[in-house]
């Protein structure tokens, strides 16, 4: 079943004149747009040091589309691990890590709004703030798709302090409105999609066609038009809709870290096990199904545009329909790759 090696191709890299600056986050948008968080080399937002440790820094925003950079400026930034992508014309950040309240409960719903970390941030294309919100403790990834909305992927640790959808909030009847309720603590809430202003819309724990464990989301897709995931413990590929979830398929691979799509194909991206075990050292496998469960059919490893293998994993994976973008020990450096 091994095929040729798969190889990357290299994409894009940050400009030199940058180099004196650290990055922070980094992603490919939904236009494929290179989108970087630059701060200072001091800066102490990727180290896991006390908040008193981690004072707010001046951060940059550079997008590179291919014919040149545009230039944004965030002054007094606070992001705990922070996660970046493009929301419009402007930007979306997230602190992936945030302390939640402990203690006694709030008193009001007012109370427990004021308590609760806003560690998202939405801004305009001049750095204009815009709006917070609360998105949750660990969110592994983050992907904004060309509708506007916001989606958020978690790891194993996660808790968010959930607020229900705007349609769930509706007393039945002809004169049904909004009406506020307290939040629920979510443990391990796998995934969920923001409308741009971070309002809930969707919670992947709360869709009934849902795989029910969302313990880890491993791997994530946002497309064009519709979005995979990849969530632990069962390793399903579950493809959802603005509606919500259209179905979830058996996948014969598990521990993923990327998957591309591309109609009935599936591939996946896995770390080399065994005792020949080495960084950087991944393979490929593709899928294909119909209706039923994904088969595996072909499977090669993953090598760089030289035919080498990376030396070390990839730091970042951002998956985009039948594309995927790799960045390894070169943070100033994307690679891809295609189904």
């Amino acid at each position: 079943m091994t095929t040729t090696p798969h190889r990357l191709a290299p994409y894009a890299s940050l400009p030199d004149r940058y180099d004196g600056q650290q990055v922070a986050a980094s992603t490919v948008d939904a236009h494929g747009r290179v989108v970087t968080l630059l701060v200072p080399p001091d800066a102490m937002c990727n180290r896991r040091v006390p908040p008193a440790q981690r004072p707010p820094y001046d951060a940059l925003i550079v997008v590179a589309d291919g014919s040149g950079t545009q230039e944004v400026r965030l002054p007094g930034l606070d992001l705990h691990f922070p996660r970046i992508d493009s929301l419009g014309s402007g930007f979306v950040l997230v602190s992936a890590r945030c302390r939640l309240p402990s203690g006694p409960p709030a008193a009001t719903f007012e109370d427990l709004e004021r308590e609760i970390p806003h560690n998202a941030l939405v801004v305009s294309d001049d750095g204009t703030p815009l709006t917070t919100f609360h998105a949750g403790d660990d969110v592994q990834h983050l992907l904004t798709d060309r509708h506007g909305n916001i989606w958020t992927g978690y790891g194993d640790e996660a808790v968010l302090c959930a607020q229900l959808p705007a349609d769930r909030l509706r007393v039945p009847g002809p004169a049904s409105t909004p009406r506020p309720v307290p939040r629920m603590t979510m443990p391990l809430p796998g995934l969920v999609r923001w409308t741009g202003d971070g309002s809930p819309a969707w919670y992947a724990t709360l869709d009934r066609i849902g795989p029910g464990s969302w313990t880890d989301c491993y791997a994530l897709n946002v497309g064009a038009d519709l979005t995979w995931a990849y969530p632990y413990t069962g390793f399903p590929l579950v493809e959802v809709d603005a509606a919500g979830i259209r179905w979830t398929r058996r996948s014969p691979v598990r521990s993923a870290s990327a998957v591309l799509v591309d109609g009935d194909s599936a591939a996946f991206l896995t770390s080399d096990t065994g005792p020949g075990k080495a960084p950087g050292h991944y393979t490929v496998t593709l899928t294909r199904g119909r209706n039923g469960p994904l088969e595996a059919v072909a499977s090669a490893p993953l090598r760089l545009p030289d035919g080498t293998r990376p030396t070390g994993w990839a730091r970042r994976k951002i998956c985009r329909d039948g594309r995927a973008w790799l960045q390894f020990d070169d943070h100033r450096t994307w690679y891809r790759l295609e189904l």
